[in-house]
């Protein structure tokens, strides 16, 4: 977003100043000349664009709603923009469909949500894709989910422990694309069976990111590069 130059991964953190909004923090990424920017900061525009589509959109495919963001210019290949996409994709795709009385007001909440546990860079340090806790929200806000709670807590951290698990399966490096587009399958398919929702669209979508990933794309070993 500063320079352009690759970032760099820190595995400890870095005491820094946010370049655009001045925040002093620790941090675990930078680039060469230490630039830093906040999460914030890093996500505010791509958030509305974002935001634009999956508030305004008619449709009940959360696979088509997340192609769409994930189509857009000013986004990242990599990075946790992806996990606002997941959960504002399902969302839209939830309150469009019309089973459950959902307004923007429940999309805004999932963002909301997201934005405590999503953060850059923590897939790699601690173990946890921000699109999980993402997609949580969905169905924590479909069934009402809470601490205290029994079934409605459970089912939530049963659909994010499913969750996990696909991405896990796709990891080598880290693809937010993959993860996105592998995610909502398994959503889709757990509202499917716990709910009875049924939502269209399919997760075998050719990527057309491939060029672009800074770690290198897994090529034949992503199920969404084998379509192409």
């Amino acid at each position: 977003m500063v320079c352009s130059l690759p970032l760099q991964y820190h595995t400890q953190a870095v005491d820094g100043i946010c370049h655009y909004c001045g925040n002093s923090d620790k941090w675990y990424i930078s680039c060469p000349d230490g630039h830093m920017v906040c999460d914030s900061c890093h996500n505010q525009q791509t958030m509305q664009q974002i935001e634009a589509i999956t508030l305004k959109t008619t449709s009940i495919d959360p696979f088509s709603i997340a192609e769409q963001c994930m189509d857009l210019a000013i986004l990242p290949m990599l990075g946790c923009q992806h996990a606002y996409i997941a959960g504002g994709a399902l969302m839209a795709a939830l309150k469009n469909e019309g089973a459950y009385a959902l307004t923007n007001d429940a999309a805004r909440e999932v963002s909301h949500r997201t934005g405590k546990q999503a953060h850059g860079g923590y897939c790699g340090l601690t173990g946890t894709c921000g699109i999980a806790p993402a997609l949580g929200a969905c169905v924590a806000i479909l069934i009402g989910s809470k601490c205290g709670l029994d079934k409605e807590q459970r089912l939530t951290m049963e659909l994010v422990a499913r969750v996990v698990r696909a991405i896990t399966e796709l990891t080598g490096p880290s693809c937010c694309k993959a993860y996105v587009r592998a995610s909502l399958a398994v959503a889709v398919e757990f509202i499917q069976q716990n709910f009875s929702v049924s939502l269209p669209g399919k997760d075998n979508t050719a990527c057309k990111h491939v060029e672009n990933h800074p770690h290198g794309c897994r090529k034949e070993e992503c199920p969404y590069f084998l379509v192409n």
